[in-house]
């Protein structure tokens, strides 16, 4: 994990898998924004945007956040992730990142064996994987989709897949950015990276915790 890494993460998850996978949980209106706070103050927005034609969805999300390290050290960082999926099923991913001046990529591809991974890092390619094959059950670390706590995660700035453990501690009401609280379920993910991310009872996507740096917390922007 790149010490400034917001989007990653792992997963084998043990809590109960769905017995019938549920439909994509799209935003009525199409849209997620989320406010990005550091230690409690604000550094950035995380939006995603929705685009359905008939069995075709396409997820287009975008990450800017900067702000300082200790009260000292700059720091930027930025993610402009293209997700496709069809009936249901994912399909590809293009991930580029721009940490503090770092170009990373990823790129992901359905194939009949699972999926096609390649990255890159601009500034320290000997941690590039060569390309490989993840598992059929892979799916990308965007948040947005809670079936990612049930197979195998992919980490969309490295490129890596990871095992983890994925407990839920039950349901908490959490602050929303602009007043007031949405109850949501609370998933803790433990692995490479520790994080807490919560689902409301339409498993839309409604916070997230990251012990990084401090703390980096999301706030869904209703």
């Amino acid at each position: 994990m790149d010490r400034r890494g917001f989007l990653v993460a792992a997963g084998t998850a043990c809590i109960a898998r769905p017995a019938v996978a549920d439909a994509l949980p799209v935003p009525p209106n199409g849209r997620l924004a989320f406010k990005v706070l550091h230690n409690g103050s604000p550094i950035g927005q995380h939006t995603l945007n929705f685009t359905t034609q008939g069995d075709a969805l396409t997820v287009d999300i975008a990450l800017a956040a900067q702000g300082h390290l200790a009260g000292i050290i700059p720091f930027s960082y930025g993610a402009s992730i293209t997700e496709r999926w069809l009936g249901g099923v994912f399909q590809s991913l293009d991930s580029q990142v721009n940490d503090d001046g770092n170009l990373l990529e990823v790129h992901a591809r359905k194939t009949a064996a699972g999926y096609d991974i390649r990255s890159s890092n601009q500034n320290h390619p000997e941690k590039v994987l060569p390309e490989y094959t993840a598992p059929p059950d892979t799916l990308p670390l965007t948040y947005w989709n809670k079936a990612v706590l049930y197979g195998t995660i992919l980490n969309v700035q490295t490129g890596h897949i990871y095992p983890a453990t994925v407990t839920s501690p039950g349901w908490e009401k959490v602050p929303a950015a602009n007043g007031g609280t949405i109850t949501a379920q609370r998933f803790d993910v433990t692995g490479k990276l520790h994080l807490s991310i919560w689902y409301d009872v339409n498993d839309q996507w409604s916070a997230l915790a990251l012990p990084l740096f401090g703390q980096i917390t999301y706030e869904k922007i209703l």
